[in-house]
């Protein structure tokens, strides 16, 4: 396989060495965010193409530096470390058409030698059939009908699939998780730059993806389980009255950021009696309640008036004002009566979430407040896929 390189010659005197199996010239992949990130930090580096199992042998004969987008394999944790997240992949079962009626034990599996989904195969006791070095080889593969399935990320399937001349809406799809990926930094390379791991994730912010988002299917999967009863909820005259009486007393722009200081100082603390206040709330313990019946797929929800204020929560929240976010403000500047913010990952927990809004509207279709939906979009997706099998 060629060697592609790219020399940075700022800071380092000698070029760091790091491998990947990423196409390198994809526009807006993890090779462009860690280009950006080690030009930001100052450090020349050579960037090598190589096979997942070379890459992992380099780095344990300590010829490499690290490589990247990986997550860390219980192989590796003796021989380096994983940064924080730097890019997303959406890991989804794609299968023949031809083999849709088979039983999924009966199945013929495939996989790129080496990838993540290979070593995830091995955790599960999958058998792959059928393994080779390239990404377009193995749909090829598939699409030739020597094997029934594969596991991929969303955009490297479709990208394969144009490569190839193929149409990708014959395949059938099945959303399996969300993976965040980072760099893997050898353990030679922190003993000589102990400082290494924290820049690099000091600069990822700066030069980060744009904002992950769900793609159309996604967003429907999610809609067609929540939409109905989210609209039921926003009719309750309970609701609306308390959005309008809340707007009836509007507050200064200094008294709303005096407020959200107090709320997220107060959030920090077990007594938090402002948000317990309103936790306590009639319309709050109607929230709760409602959110139980989705089994952890709705996560929070948040009733605003027209200024993003809190008027009713189902959990406590981390501030008190919304009006700055997208979660508020897009919904005001739409005629789609739903708005889904991007998706975020929170390291503490690993899941995935994505805000959904809805706007609250009056006896005269006046939008006069806003619902927000926290949804944990892995288990979203995956209650979508039961109900459809």
């Amino acid at each position: 396989m060629p060697a592609y390189f790219f020399t940075l010659l700022l800071g380092l005197t000698e070029p760091l060495q790091f491998g990947t199996n990423l196409p390198t010239t994809a526009p807006n992949n993890a090779v462009n965010q860690v280009e950006c990130i080690l030009f930001e930090m100052g450090a020349p580096f050579q960037l090598q193409t190589l096979p997942w199992l070379r890459a992992r042998r380099e780095v344990k004969l300590e010829r490499l530096d690290g490589y990247f987008t990986t997550h860390l394999m219980p192989e590796m944790k003796a021989y380096g470390r994983i940064s924080s997240p730097i890019f997303l992949e959406s890991w989804y079962w794609f299968t023949h058409p031809e083999s849709i009626k088979k039983p999924k034990n009966k199945m013929r599996y495939g996989a790129v030698r080496g990838s993540y989904q290979a070593n995830w195969f091995k955790t599960q006791n999958i058998i792959a059939e059928v393994e080779v070095n390239s990404l377009e080889e193995i749909v090829n593969v598939m699409h030739h009908k020597r094997i029934d399935r594969i596991l991929l990320d969303l955009d490297d399937f479709e990208l394969a699939a144009s490569k190839l001349g193929i149409n990708k809406d014959e395949y059938q799809k099945e959303f399996f998780r969300y993976v965040p990926l980072g760099l893997f930094a050898s353990h030679s390379l922190l003993k000589r730059l102990p400082e290494f791991m924290q820049q690099f994730d000091e600069n990822i912010n700066t030069c980060a993806q744009a904002p992950f988002s769900l793609s159309k299917s996604e967003e429907k999967q999610i809609l067609d389980r929540l939409y109905s009863s989210a609209k039921t909820l926003l009719n309750l005259p309970s609701l609306v009255e308390e959005v309008q009486i809340s707007n009836e007393s509007p507050l200064s722009e200094p008294e709303i950021k005096k407020r959200d200081q107090l709320w997220i100082k107060e959030s920090k603390h077990v007594g938090h009696a402002y948000g317990l206040t309103m936790l306590d709330l009639p319309l709050s313990k109607v929230f709760k309640k409602w959110q139980s019946q989705f089994k952890g797929v709705v996560t929070e929800l948040i009733l605003t008036d027209s200024q993003g204020k809190n008027i009713a929560i189902s959990k406590l929240t981390s501030d008190y004002w919304q009006g700055d976010e997208n979660k508020f403000t897009k919904i005001f500047k739409q005629s789609k009566d739903y708005n889904f913010d991007s998706v975020t990952y929170d390291a503490s927990t690993h899941h995935f979430q994505v805000q959904l809004s809805f706007p609250v509207l009056d006896d005269n279709n006046s939008h006069i407040g806003v619902l927000i939906l926290g949804v944990d979009v892995e288990k979203a997706l995956h209650s979508s896929n039961e109900k459809s099998n």
